[in-house]
């Protein structure tokens, strides 16, 4: 899957989630096998943190594999030959739980790369105990490095998170175009964070600035 070009830890409004991203960016410098397991609830911004850290990977000179597993078109087929990648970051491994062929290619996957010192990092909606795998062994190791709760954010962090993403692209969120997109757009960052991209995009565009007009409109066309 290609990286969104937007994600990085710079721009990860990490106020509650401080320690888990204090540990991924250690992470970088570590040459030895690794594995990590993020959990929260969906919108927490896992999959931009699992995203984030490919790039940093890249940035290092690296080899990074990304994929949500959630995609209709995975198969366990995926994560087999993985042999040149130096990180492993499989998202959404909870969608395929309790399937016995891709709880094996997992199992098959964390030895291979535990072996070869690499890292697998992967991104749930609840922890490894608690994710419905059936496969106890594969439980047990998913669960022996480090794993984290992604907490999300609040509504009153929403604002600060916003203005720190706009800010990275050079636009300016006036208060009334933020009241807008807190009264009207659905309260969780991965929905506001996904329109920002666009109304970036569009707004680079047409050379236009972010008023409440422009705003709605696009909202409009774009969530309905």
């Amino acid at each position: 899957m290609r990286l969104k070009e937007s994600a990085s830890l710079e721009n990860f409004f990490c106020e509650g989630n401080r320690e888990a991203v204090g540990f991924l960016r250690s992470l970088i410098a570590s040459d030895g096998p690794c594995v990590v397991f993020l959990h929260g609830p969906d919108g927490a911004g896992k999959s931009h943190l699992l995203q984030a850290y490919c790039r940093l990977t890249l940035q290092s000179s690296k080899v990074p594999f990304y994929a949500s597993l959630a995609m209709q078109e995975s198969s366990p087929e995926m994560i087999s030959g993985l042999e040149g990648a130096d990180t492993v970051c499989l998202d959404d491994v909870d969608a395929v739980a309790s399937d016995s062929r891709w709880e094996k290619a997992l199992f098959n996957l964390f030895e291979t790369l535990m072996e070869s010192d690499r890292q697998l990092i992967l991104a749930g909606r609840y922890p490894p105990t608690h994710s419905g795998f059936a496969l106890q062994d594969l439980t047990t190791r998913l669960a022996s490095g480090g794993v984290w709760t992604i907490k999300p954010l609040d509504e009153g962090e929403l604002p600060q998170a916003l203005r720190l993403r706009a800010g990275e692209r050079g636009l300016e969120i006036s208060d009334s175009v933020m009241g807008y997109l807190l009264r009207r757009v659905r309260r969780d960052s991965a929905t506001l964070f996904n329109l920002l991209d666009q109304i970036d995009e569009q707004a680079f565009a047409h050379q236009r600035r972010l008023t409440v007009p422009f705003v709605r409109d696009l909202a409009t066309r774009l969530l309905d």
